[in-house]
């Protein structure tokens, strides 16, 4: 199995490649759903329609669990229901920023987060020696905040897929220069539930849902102002077809 290290100092070489390419803005993925998953299960049914189109759900960012993670700020102590693994999807979105700074913390709250596994181990570590290298990145809810609930078993397994935010500053690996760059893209956030807490599990060995574009924004390719762009952008595949906007809700303000 490749380790997570190995994906994830691939993939910001990939950056670096793509921009001296001057390559398409958005990378878009063949992989369709699972339709042999489990229907997917929405916890709790939306009362009305956002200004962006989406169904408005009861739940807030920020919200939910009894107590913080090391970091202060990242909320656990969930109970077993579909409701709150989907707010433990939401919130931990913010914990897999990394920065050489605040990293003790940082490793503190994923280790919390994060499902004990060899994934999640080397996960972890990756983010561990990009910190070391000098990488900082913040992840953090899309605006506006969007989730779709694939499946979700009470008390077993979830997928919640998230749209995130993911600006990355420029720094040096193996003597290359990786460019800073904002990438917007829809994740599949994979639960387990573990020692009493909803955690992410990393081995994607029950991912049912690949979403299929992300936008990469570089120091080539400014970022749009409108959200309306980034969402018309980001559900539009590389053909440029519509991708389905079914089952994706909005977080309530």
């Amino acid at each position: 199995m490749t380790s997570r290290r190995s994906l994830i100092i691939a993939a910001v070489v990939v950056i670096a490649i793509v921009l001296v390419a001057v390559a398409s803005s958005f990378i878009s993925s063949t992989t369709k759903d699972n339709t042999s998953a489990a229907t997917p299960t929405t916890p709790t049914e939306p009362t009305r329609i956002s200004d962006n189109g989406f169904p408005v759900s009861p739940f807030r960012a920020n919200e939910g669990g009894t107590k913080t993670a090391a970091d202060g700020r990242t909320r656990i102590g969930y109970t077993a229901s579909c409701d709150d693994a989907v707010r433990a999807a939401v919130n931990y979105v913010p914990a897999e920023s990394y920065g050489t700074g605040d990293w003790g913390q940082r490793e503190a709250t994923l280790k919390t987060v994060i499902a004990d596994n060899e994934d999640g181990a080397e996960y972890i570590e990756a983010l561990r020696s990009l910190a070391k290298d000098g990488g900082t990145s913040e992840t953090a809810l899309f605006e506006p905040p969007i989730f779709k609930v694939v499946s979700c078993e009470s008390g077993k397994s979830a997928s919640v897929a998230v749209a995130q935010r993911i600006e990355t500053n420029a720094f040096k690996l193996d003597g290359r220069t990786v460019p800073a760059a904002v990438e917007i893209r829809a994740t599949e956030q994979l639960l387990v539930w573990e020692e009493g807490d909803w955690k992410l599990d990393l081995s994607g060995e029950n991912g049912t849902y690949r979403p299929e574009a992300q936008l990469l924004y570089t120091q080539g390719k400014k970022e749009p102002s409108s959200a309306s762009e980034i969402l018309g952008d980001l559900f539009t595949d590389s053909d440029g077809n519509p991708l389905s906007r079914d089952g994706w809700m909005e977080l309530a303000q």
